[in-house]
């Protein structure tokens, strides 16, 4: 996963942009750009997620090149 890809999580469908990587303690913090979840908040909000979460929560739909 890299800034600029396109992802979306799979429990929700909910779609959002990587925009920068972290480094925190333990791990990697992915920030992404998000549309509405399925209760409709958090639209248009940046939120961090450990990159372990991302990478079994959430799928590249589209790599930025």
């Amino acid at each position: 996963m890299k800034v600029g890809d396109l992802i979306r999580f799979s429990s929700t469908g909910c779609q959002g942009v990587v925009t920068k990587i972290t480094d925190g303690s333990p791990e990697k913090y992915v920030h992404v750009l998000h549309g509405p979840d399925t209760d409709g908040e958090h639209n248009g909000e940046v939120l961090a997620f450990p990159q372990s979460y991302i990478t079994s929560a959430a799928e590249v739909v589209n790599a930025s090149r």
